[in-house]
C-alpha cells in the first residue's frame, strides 16, 4: 500500500522517543495502540504529540501535547513540524497516521515528507479490524493482492501467472464514491453490498440514492440495515464467531481465528460470493477460507517495485462560513455501529454524548454551566451538551454517531463542514430540547426527534411548540 507500516512493531511504539498521532485518536481508533503508548510514556518517557484539534481525553491520559489544527489543515501543520524543536522528530520517533488522514488533501504526502525529512518511521492504523487485511488482497482500485501495482506490466503478469489468465485489465476500478455515481448515473446493472452501512459513508443520502436507482441489489449481512430495504436479494452471512478466517492488524501481523458456534450452518461470506461468482462463469478458484489462505501463500508479497509514492502540495484548510464554525467530527469507541444494536449492557460504557468548544466560544455565546448549544446547518439542527476544550479557533468538536445523533444525516456534515452554533436553553427546562435532540428541516415545517428515537426523526412537532413533548415521550 501507499502509506505502508515502516516495520513499526508495538515493541517500537513502547521504545520510541516520540510519537507523533496525525488523524488518530486511540483511544477511540484503537485502544490496544492507546495502552502500549500509555506504558511507553509512563516506563519510558516516550513524547507524545497529536495534530488534532483539541486534548481529547486520551491525549490527556498520554500526557500529550496537541498542535491544535482545524480539520483540513492537517497538512500545513506536518510541513511546520520538521523544525519543531518540542517535537524533536528523529530516527527514534514514529509517525502513527490514522484513516482519517486519507480525507485531507495532501495529508498523507505530507506524512510521508515529514518521515524523510526527520528520518522518523511511518505507520498507518485503520479503525476497523479488517482494514490492512484488505489491502494486502488488493481491495483498492490501483492494488493487486501482495502490495502488486496495477500499473506495472510485470506486477500484472506474475499474477496472471499465478491465476492462469492471459490478460489483467490495467486501467484502475472504481472506488466507492465512483461506483455509487456509476450506479446513480445507471451505468451499473447490478450491486453487491456486503457489510456496508450507509450511514457510515461520506454522504448517506447519494449512497442510498444510488442502491435506488440500481437495477438489482444484493445484499451480504448479518443485521438489517436500510441496505436491507432497498435489496432485490438478501443473503445473511455468518458473523465472525460463527465462521473462521483471518485479520492481519495495523503491524501486519496475521491473525487466525476458527470458528467458536460451529452449530449455526450459517454460510461464510467467502462461500456466498464464490457461488455468485461461480454461477457469473468466473469462478473465484477457491471456496474456504482454507484455500483462499493457500491461495495468499502461495501469490507472496510482491518484490518488485512499490506504487510510486504521492507527494501532493498541502492544501489550503477549509474556511467556515461567516458566522460559523469548522466541524471536527470523529467516531467514538463505543457508539451506534450496527453489530452493537441490541446489547444494552455494551452500549451503558459509550461515553456520554457532548459538544467541545474552545473558551472563546463559550464566552461569546454567553454559554452557563447547564446551557446546552445547537449545531444548526441547512439541513438540521443538534441540541447538545458541551464542555470546554483546549479547541483550535473556529473550530467545534462533536461524535460522529452516538447517542441516536448521526451527524452526517442529521446536519449532512462531516469534518470539515461549517455549521453554526448557538446558545440553547439549559438541560431539563420543561418544554425545551432534551440532550442529543435533533431535528431536520424540509419544506413543511421544522420535524423534531430525539436521541433515543433511533431514526424515527419526524414527528411533526415543532422545535419547542405545543405537542413537542408528547411527540418526544411517543419517540422513545
Amino acid at each position: 500500500s501507499v502509506v505502508a507500516t515502516q516495520g513499526v512493531t508495538y515493541a517500537d511504539l513502547e521504545a520510541a522517543s516520540a510519537v507523533l498521532l496525525v488523524g488518530f485518536e486511540p483511544e477511540d481508533e484503537s485502544p490496544i495502540v492507546f495502552l502500549r503508548l500509555r506504558k511507553a510514556m509512563r516506563k519510558h518517557g516516550t513524547r507524545i504529540v497529536s495534530v488534532a484539534s483539541h486534548t481529547s481525553r486520551g491525549l490527556a491520559k498520554l500526557g500529550g501535547r496537541v498542535v491544535a489544527t482545524p480539520p483540513g489543515g492537517e497538512a500545513h501543520t506536518l510541513d511546520r513540524l520538521a523544525e519543531d524543536a518540542d517535537l524533536a522528530l528523529d530516527a527514534g520517533g514514529v509517525i502513527l497516521v490514522g484513516e482519517r488522514l486519507a480525507a485531507t488533501p495532501g495529508g498523507l504526502s505530507a506524512a510521508l515528507r515529514l518521515a524523510r525529512t526527520t528520518g522518523a518511521r511511518l505507520a498507518w492504523v485503520p479503525r476497523r479490524a479488517g482494514e490492512r487485511g484488505a489491502l494486502e488482497a488488493g481491495c483498492l482500485p490501483a492494488l493487486l493482492p501482495g502490495g502488486r501495482p496495477l500499473a506495472d506490466p510485470s506486477a500484472r503478469a506474475d499474477l496472471g501467472a499465478a491465476w492462469g489468465v492471459r490478460d489483467l485489465p490495467a486501467q484502475p476500478g472504481r472506488d466507492t464514491d465512483a461506483m455509487l455515481a456509476a450506479a446513480a448515473r445507471g451505468e451499473l446493472a447490478a450491486l453487491v453490498v456486503a457489510g456496508v452501512d450507509p450511514v457510515d459513508l461520506p454522504d448517506e443520502a447519494t449512497a442510498l440514492a444510488a442502491l435506488e436507482a440500481t437495477r438489482f441489489v444484493v445484499s451480504l449481512e448479518v443485521r438489517a440495515s436500510p441496505v436491507t430495504e432497498r435489496a432485490d436479494v438478501v443473503l445473511p452471512v455468518a458473523p465472525a464467531v460463527e465462521k473462521p478466517g483471518t485479520f492481519v492488524d495495523w503491524e501486519g501481523r496475521v491473525r487466525r481465528f476458527d470458528t467458536v458456534l460451529p452449530q449455526t450452518g450459517a454460510l461464510p461470506d467467502l462461500r456466498v460470493l464464490a457461488g455468485i461468482a461461480e454461477e457469473m462463469g468466473t469462478p473465484l478458484g477457491f471456496r474456504t477460507v482454507e484455500q483462499a489462505r493457500a491461495d495468499m501463500v502461495e501469490l507472496g508479497a510482491w518484490d518488485g517495485p512499490r506504487a510510486s509514492v504521492p507527494d501532493l502540495p498541502a492544501a489550503d484548510p477549509p474556511a467556515p462560513e461567516p458566522g460559523a464554525l469548522l466541524l471536527d467530527t470523529w467516531r467514538q469507541l463505543i457508539d451506534d455501529g450496527r453489530l452493537q444494536e441490541g446489547d444494552p449492557y455494551l452500549s451503558a460504557t459509550a461515553r456520554r454524548v457532548v459538544a467541545r468548544l474552545s473558551p472563546d466560544t463559550v464566552s461569546r455565546l454567553g454559554l452557563g454551566e447547564l446551557d446546552q448549544v445547537i449545531l444548526r446547518t441547512k439541513t438540521g439542527a443538534l441540541a447538545l451538551p458541551y464542555e470546554v476544550a483546549n479547541m483550535a479557533e473556529q473550530v467545534v468538536w462533536a461524535p460522529q454517531h452516538s447517542g441516536g445523533t448521526p451527524l452526517s444525516r442529521v446536519l449532512g456534515a462531516t469534518a470539515g463542514s461549517s455549521v453554526h452554533v448557538e446558545a440553547g436553553p439549559p438541560m431539563g427546562q420543561s418544554g425545551d430540547t432534551s440532550a442529543g435532540e435533533h431535528w431536520q428541516h424540509d419544506t413543511a415545517s421544522d420535524h423534531i426527534g430525539d436521541a433515543g428515537a433511533r431514526g424515527r426523526v419526524g414527528t411533526n412537532a415543532r422545535l419547542g411548540g405545543p405537542g413537542a413533548t408528547g411527540a418526544r415521550e411517543e419517540a422513545r
